[in-house]
Formats: structure tokens, C-alpha cells, sequence
């Protein structure tokens, strides 16, 4: 095997959750995709698909229909104008949007700027001999942005900053004024942009969410990716969409044919109805997710040794564990072995994880007050 194969590694949330296979009566909260199932009329939109045959290979780029109602919707909701005929491709999830831009960008030595904590982008950069450099998100600032930091950051090796709003794990959400600002310095210092945006409408107290392709000088140094995973509870469709330039999309869609050949076609027909249809279930499980949000912030902040700050957005709380004195591995660990609960060791999302743990609320209301309160004999039995 290659030697790049061996800078990828194993899932951290993966390895909790192989743990956690050999229990029984385990509460997941570590998992991060919708509980709720994919909305009726977008299923019965694919059974209408299937029906009228649309089996066959789809097209690399994705149905031109599908294209035309994502273009629509970045008008619409994101302040993008995309022509849908050689600025957007339909892809298997964001997560192929983050490979191709991995891919089609970054060569051995090149420095890619990510958020610490943040998601994991670190395997996809090392694949292709990238160098992942860590920009310290601090709770004290809400865990937004410092673009000071951002500057002290860059070298002459800087090629791409990832930069992920709302955020996975924190829930924190960069408002306009740090956009412009990473705008600002993108263009001075001539850097493209990976904007990775699958949360964009799992938004709570008012925030607004900003596309920093939408800002001026932006939409040519930005590849954005899109899914309908979180909003439409449709992580098993596996449908997103990639929106940059036509060079960036034209060499997208030439992999594509290598790749996989095409997103599903029968979940392209989901996807179409989703974004066209009513959006009235997108607000009803927002509405959920505000509601457990209120379970999880008040339950973790009554247990002696955990904070927690509010979660601006996602179905994500990233408290803070230092208090306790266990790694947030340990502690982990201890909680799934003494009350079979699974959350995620913060170290997991960057250096700068270490001391909290990340749990997702998107889970139903019983059972995520039963989980914090085990969460709560679990710490407790530290001290017995």
C-alpha cells in the first residue's frame, strides 16, 4: 500500500462507537446526524422516481433540473449567484466536496488553515501531502474567530483556509463582521477559501448564517459545499453540492467519472423535491433541536466540574470538562463504561478539543434528559 494511506487515520467517533458496540442499554450522543426519518414527501418524491425510471446512470454533474433549484436556492437563501450549467455540481455529500478541493488544490508542502477545535479535515489535508495549521478557537470568544490569529498563522506555504459556520463541535457561528474580515485577508494575501456549510439552517436566537462566497471578491477564491444531510434528515441519501468556478467545477465533474460516476439518480429526485417542496419540516425539527438545546445547556451546567456555553447552531454542545482533571478521552471512556453513554473526547476535533467533550442533542427529548442525568452519576462516581 501507499505510504499517503497511512497519514489517514481511523475515526476518533468511530473508535467511541466500536467501544460502545460491545454494551448494551447505550444512549448515543455521539453520533452526528438528525434522528428524525427524511420527511414523507421527500420519500414519496423518490418512490415517484423510481417508479418513472430513474435507475440509469445520472449525469456527472448532476441533473440540470436539480442544478437550476440549487441555483435558485443560493440566490434565494445564500446571496450566491451560480449558473447551474458550469458553477454547481450535485456531489456525494459535502464530504466529497471537502476530498475534490483536497484533491484538486493541494500538493506536498502546501499549508492549509483550519479551525482548532474543529471538524476533522486533518486526514483529507495529509492525504495529499498537505500541512494542517491551527488557528485556536477560544471559548472565551464564544469559540469564534480571532482574525488576528488567522494572520499570525499564514506563511508563505498558505495555499487554503477551511473554515466551517455554524461550527461542528463547538455550534459556534462566525457572524459577518469576522466574514469580511477573513475575506479581507484571503484576498491580500491571494489564498482560496474552503467554506464547509452543512448546518446553514440549524440557526437559533436570530443568528444569520453568512456564506462567504456571497461577499465581494469571494466567489472566485471559494469553493463552498452544501448537503441536504442535516437540514432534510437525509445523511443516507448522500446528495450535496459543490458551487465554484467553472475551471473548479469542470475538473470536479471530470473525477466524478473516475470516481463514482454520478450521485444516485433516484436520490437526486429526493434532493429536488426536498429544496423545492415546503420547508415547514426544516423549521419544525429546528424547533426540536431548540428545544433539546435548552435540555442539554441547563443539564450540563448543573453538574459540579462541566460548563457549558449556549450552541448558537448545529444539534452540538462542546462542554467543558477541565474542572475534572480526566482527559477528555478518559472521561469519555468512563461515561460509556459506567452509564454506557457515548460522547466524543474534544481532543478528537484539535489540540485545542482537550477538556471538552462533544455531545449531539439530536436525539429525543427522554432520552436525552435520561443521558445527562447518567452523565451526571458518572462524574459523580469519580469522587466515590
Amino acid at each position: 500500500m501507499t505510504k499517503r494511506i497511512a497519514r489517514v487515520e481511523w475515526s476518533g467517533i468511530r473508535n467511541m462507537h466500536a467501544k460502545a458496540s460491545k454494551l448494551d442499554n447505550v444512549i448515543n450522543l455521539g453520533i452526528g446526524q438528525p434522528d428524525f426519518d427524511t420527511p414523507d414527501h421527500i420519500i414519496a418524491a423518490a418512490k415517484v422516481a423510481l417508479d418513472e425510471g430513474y435507475t440509469r446512470y445520472p449525469p456527472a454533474q448532476g441533473f440540470l433540473d436539480v442544478r437550476q433549484a440549487i441555483a435558485e436556492k443560493l440566490i434565494r437563501q445564500n446571496g450566491i449567484v451560480a449558473d447551474p450549467e458550469t458553477e454547481i455540481m450535485v456531489t456525494v455529500g459535502a464530504m466529497q466536496v471537502v476530498f475534490n478541493t483536497m484533491l484538486n488544490f493541494i500538493e506536498a508542502g502546501d499549508e492549509v488553515i483550519v479551525m482548532d477545535p474543529g471538524y476533522d479535515y486533518f486526514s483529507q489535508i495529509r492525504l495529499f501531502g498537505g500541512v494542517p495549521v491551527s488557528v485556536p478557537l477560544r471559548e472565551e470568544n464564544g469559540f469564534r474567530l480571532d482574525p488576528a490569529d488567522l494572520s499570525d498563522a499564514l506563511t508563505d506555504k498558505t495555499k487554503l483556509i477551511v473554515i466551517n459556520s455554524p461550527s461542528n463541535p463547538t455550534g459556534a457561528v462566525f457572524d459577518r463582521t469576522i466574514m469580511k474580515a477573513i475575506a479581507k485577508i484571503a484576498i491580500e494575501h491571494d489564498l482560496l477559501v474552503f467554506s464547509d456549510e452543512p448546518y446553514e439552517d440549524l440557526m437559533f436566537d436570530g443568528h444569520e448564517h453568512v456564506s462567504i462566497a456571497s461577499l465581494d471578491g469571494m466567489k472566485d477564491r471559494t469553493i463552498t459545499a452544501f448537503t441536504l444531510s442535516k437540514t432534510y434528515a437525509m445523511t443516507g441519501w448522500r446528495v450535496g453540492y459543490a458551487v465554484g468556478t467553472p475551471p473548479v467545477i469542470a475538473e470536479m465533474e471530470k473525477l466524478m467519472e473516475h470516481l463514482v460516476s454520478g450521485v444516485t439518480a433516484v436520490s437526486q429526485r429526493a434532493a429536488l423535491a426536498a429544496i423545492t417542496s415546503s420547508q415547514d419540516c426544516v423549521q419544525e425539527m429546528t424547533d426540536a433541536y431548540e428545544r433539546r438545546r435548552h435540555i442539554v445547556y441547563e443539564g450540563l451546567n448543573a453538574i459540579d466540574g462541566v460548563s457549558c456555553i449556549m450552541p448558537e447552531s448545529t444539534f452540538y454542545a462542546f462542554p467543558n470538562i477541565k474542572e475534572l482533571g480526566l482527559s477528555s478521552w478518559d472521561l469519555a471512556c468512563h461515561i460509556l463504561n459506567d452509564q454506557q453513554v457515548i460522547t466524543i473526547p474534544g481532543v478528537i476535533f484539535g489540540e485545542n478539543g482537550e477538556g471538552y467533550l462533544r455531545l449531539s442533542f439530536a436525539v429525543e427529548d427522554a432520552e436525552l434528559r435520561e443521558a445527562i442525568t447518567r452523565i451526571k452519576l458518572a462524574i459523580e462516581s469519580l469522587h466515590t
